[in-house]
């Protein structure tokens, strides 16, 4: 075992699920816990997560996370977390408030990067120039302007996050579960009790919180440990000697029956739009086979609409969609069910019809079916580790929290003995008394009804500067290399279908996609909608629930979905498909074969069942719209504007944009499920046995030749298929429009048209982290901001804004502030690695495996990302105030697209052609 000068190796373990080992330390002087995760991957990862339980609703541990960003003793700048942004190569950079924890998490391929990175990381969370600056203090958390009115970024975000009737739905449940502990207070902080604290209490909390025997630090990754754990010892952890206590998180007495009735205000609202929350706790955060016990029942019972809990309840008809929500990474771990769509009336009758449907399983037992495939799915899932954080900064996140709750840091890093026993469990009727455990209390309830909104009341020497960041190790475009060639991918035929190979090894990604460049705009929604209800259709071998157990047994993963995007070929065309992803291990590439055919050719859409899912889903998708509305509202708005430059826009604002939503009500409206049957009907025969078929196998060489084996007979084999077109669709002229939606924040967007010139990413970084963080979200008060550059448009956006009209105001000022601004040679170094970074982050298997596809349907070659390489490299002071100047006069002539609250919306009025409702 491997000795380190300054630390005691608690132990040293091999871990089969991280591809390496863990060593567990402690710091002899400190006491701090460290956490080595050694393995081969070259994106390493460092994370330092402190026990962080919040005593009231002022959110200091949020304002703090983004305070200790904001300078410190060696980096003594206004905004090192802004310039890290600019200029490094990480993947992954932020920082994360959690209600019992705030972790600091970063992962980079750069040796030198991870060095400059992990000295600023520990300098910020020890050595905050906050705790000697109020100016930090009151941008970050909240100060009173001249005319009274408060602001600050923190204040503005929880007024957007707060603003949902989702998140007042899950604030008030969780106050009602544990009044008495940190887990009942708004974490984030809630704006109406922002104000409330002080600049000294803040402090208080900060010095009895942000200790190093009260943190938790990860070493993730092909390294040096040795080296690291060196240098966190001689700067940072030998120089803070252990307190005299620690802070705790204390257990709740349980709150079972508990009920509260809350409203929502709303300028609508509707009768039938109620929601009620039931919650129950799960048991022990340290039991960790129960828990994830608790995750693969909640699945097998709850995963789908064809789910047999859920199934259940959405027969009652007491509302028109029930989520599923499962916390087990606190102390106390819930779960908790959420009926959508409900009136008063039904609303009451939610606790009991849970209550009657649990019976109703427990009486036949739960199938073992359904468990073994939720049991496949998670089991799939804890192997590929879906999404977008990098491996590390998960293994960072759970580090934090085993240590936190059980004091043990690897706690949730080993699975696989965990998913051995409940397989030996499943037949025991284990998960049946786990059932019947889990709903044997009361729950706790949450009543929120639509009401219309109250009747307002009235409102009653710096230590850093602003120079630039001055690392020990800067990087320099030297770094960045020449950027790793994409596997070569071979092209066949087979079975009338387009057959393209790439080499892989590991787990297998099986990709289906058919061309749409044949349809109308129509028939491209109808598509989409297609894709939003095959879980619910029958097939004549299968019922929809069997169909879905089979899916989740053979394979990882599996989803369809409609992809568009923008090509470099000649004319930028838009290439449309309907998409079917299939992940899996090699061993079930024929069930793959076997299913995906089925589930794609074979689910029937008209008949009395499809319709009542018809109905079903399209309720569930019209509500989980009108919530993306309030909480992503900058996504949509710049979707809409770019529809009148750019087909790709234009396709996807039809499907699942506003006018997508508008399709949608619609059809609900007409409630004639037998057309629409039989619409689809049409469009699915049109495209499954007509169009194109590309089918791309990422996987080793004896799948290709099985694959080759499985098409000629499978439900993918055609003699004859139309040959692959770009989609097109007429553009409709520019409109300036502002969408009114319920909240106290704005999204706002301005788009112009602009040919893709890679070079103007530079430029694109340059506005979003040298103009629009500063004038935007640090003196605006804005969550988020910047400039994105697309193929054929580019945007300036702001996210959770509390400002409309003064934003628009603060765009139009920016390209003559860039134009007239001197920039040194560091200046476009650090713009130029962070933006030419972009290009090299690393991709989770999956997302490789589908960009690789993108790439081949869109003709980007390796050639064409080193010439944009090269034309980012080259780009200078002189072309960079060239791009500022000509910036200004595509702006003026750009489209305006809002999302916000009417008070700004109708004071911002002349900003726009027409005003909407939504």
């Amino acid at each position: 075992m491997k000795q380190y000068p300054g630390y005691t190796v608690v132990r040293c373990e091999d871990c089969p699920e991280q591809h390496g080992t863990l060593t567990v330390l402690t710091h002899d002087v400190s006491g701090a816990t460290i956490l080595l995760v050694e393995n081969e991957d070259a994106n390493k990862a460092f994370g330092i997560g402190f026990g962080t339980f919040p005593s009231d609703d002022t959110g200091v541990f949020h304002i703090l996370e983004h305070s200790v960003l904001a300078g410190s003793e060696k980096y003594p700048v206004t905004s090192p977390f802004l310039q890290l942004l600019k200029s490094s190569m990480a993947s992954f950079l932020n920082a994360m408030t959690f209600p019992d924890k705030t972790v600091y998490p970063f992962a980079t391929p750069n040796e030198t990067d991870f060095r400059n990175l992990m000295d600023v990381y520990l300098n910020a969370v020890f050595c905050p120039l906050a705790m000697v600056d109020r100016a930090v203090f009151e941008q970050e958390g909240w100060h009173r302007d001249a005319d009274g009115t408060v602001s600050g970024v923190v204040y503005n975000e929880m007024q957007g996050a707060l603003a949902s009737p989702d998140a007042q739905l899950q604030d008030a449940l969780e106050r009602a579960m544990f009044p008495d502990t940190a887990y009942g207070f708004v974490s984030g902080g809630d704006p109406a009790s922002i104000p409330a604290l002080t600049y000294e209490k803040y402090q208080r909390v900060y010095r009895r919180h942000y200790s190093a025997d009260n943190c938790c630090v990860t070493l993730y990754g092909r390294m040096d440990m040795a080296e690291k754990l060196a240098f966190l010892d001689e700067h940072y952890l030998s120089r803070m000697p252990k307190g005299t206590s620690q802070p705790r998180l204390t257990l709740q007495d349980e709150q079972p029956g508990v009920c509260v009735n809350i409203p929502y205000y709303t300028e609508k609202p509707e009768a039938d739009q109620v929601q009620c929350a039931l919650a129950w706790y799960t048991g022990a955060f340290a039991d960790r086979e129960r828990q994830l016990g608790v995750e693969i029942l909640l699945d097998a019972l709850l995963g789908s609409n064809q789910s047999p809990l859920k199934a259940a309840l959405l027969e009652q008809q007491l509302g028109a969609d029930i989520d599923i929500g499962f916390d087990d990474s606190t102390l106390q771990p819930t779960l908790e069910l959420v009926l959508r769509g409900a009136t008063e009336e039904t609303a009451g009758r939610f606790a009991a019809g849970v209550r009657s449907a649990v019976d109703d399983i427990l009486a036949e037992g739960i199938p073992e079916d359904l468990l073994l495939a939720s049991l496949n799915a998670a089991e799939f899932a804890s192997l590929e580790r879906p999404g977008s954080l990098p491996d590390g900064v998960l293994d960072a996140i759970h580090a934090a929290t085993g240590w936190l709750h059980a004091g043990d840091p690897t706690l949730l890093l080993h699975t696989n003995q965990l998913f051995a026993a409940l397989r030996e469990k499943m037949a025991s009727g284990w998960f049946n008394d786990l059932l019947r455990e889990l709903f044997a209390a009361a729950p706790v309830q949450v009543i929120q009804v639509p009401t219309l909104p109250k009747a307002e009341e009235p409102d009653a020497a710096p230590a850093r500067t602003d120079g630039k960041l001055a690392l020990d190790h800067p990087l320099t475009v030297a770094d960045l290399g020449e950027g790793s060639p994409s596997a070569e991918g071979v092209v066949d035929s087979v079975a009338g279908a387009e057959l393209l190979h790439h080499p892989s090894k590991g787990s297998l990604y099986l990709n289906i996609y058919y061309d749409l460049g044949g349809l109308t705009t129509e028939e491209v929604q109808y598509l989409d909608l297609l894709t939003d209800v095959l879980d619910e259709l029958d097939t004549p071998r299968h019922t929809a629930r069997e169909l879905n157990t089979l899916r989740s047994t053979w394979l990882g993963d599996s989803q369809a979905c409609i992809s568009f995007w923008t090509g470099r070929q000649a004319g930028n065309p838009c290439h449309a498909k309907l998409t079917l992803n299939m992940s899996l291990l090699e061993r079930s590439l024929e069930k793959a074969v076997e299913l995906g055919g089925e589930w794609l050719y074979e689910t029937r859409l008209t008949g009395a069942k499809a319709e009542a899912a018809f109905a079903r889903v399209l309720s569930q998708q019209k509500l989980n719209m009108e919530q993306q509305f309030l909480q992503m509202g900058n996504q949509y708005a710049a979707v809409r504007a770019g529809s009148h430059y750019s087909v790709e826009y234009a396709l996807s604002e039809a499907c699942s944009g506003v006018t997508g939503y508008h399709f949608l009500c619609a059809l609900l409206e007409q409630a004639d499920w037998a057309d629409l049957g039989r619409k689809l009907e049409a469009v699915r025969e049109k495209v499954l046995h007509h169009a194109a078929l590309t089918i791309s196998l990422h996987g080793s060489e004896d799948a290709r030749k099985q694959l080759e084996v499985l098409l000629p007979g499978s439900a993918f084999a055609e003699g004859m298929r139309s040959p692959a077109r770009p989609y097109t669709q007429a553009l409709t002229a520019p409109v300036n429009e502002a969408f009114i939606i319920d909240g106290g924040v704005n999204y706002d967007i301005l788009t112009w048209p602009q040919e893709r010139k890679p070079e103007r990413r530079v430029l694109a970084r340059v506005m979003s982290y040298e103009y629009l963080w500063h004038h935007i979200r640090e003196v605006g008060g804005a969550y988020g901001t910047g400039m994105v550059t697309r193929a054929e448009t580019e945007y300036l956006y702001t996210y959770r804004d509390p400002h409309l009209a003064e934003s628009y105001e603060t765009f139009a000022k920016g390209p003559a502030e860039l134009a007239a601004r001197a920039y040194t040679e560091k200046d476009l170094t650090d713009s130029i690695v962070g933006t030419v970074s972009e290009m090299d982050k690393p991709m989770k298997p999956s997302a490789e495996a589908r960009d690789l596809d993108r790439r081949y349907f869109c003709g980007i070659t390796d050639a064409m990302l080193a010439a944009d390489r090269k034309a980012l490299c080259s780009v200078d002071a002189a072309a960079l105030k060239a791009m500022a100047a000509e910036l200004g006069t595509a702006m003026q002539h750009g489209t305006r697209v809002a999302f916000g609250s009417k008070e700004a919306v109708e004071g911002a009025k002349g900003l726009f052609d027409r005003i909407e409702t939504l």
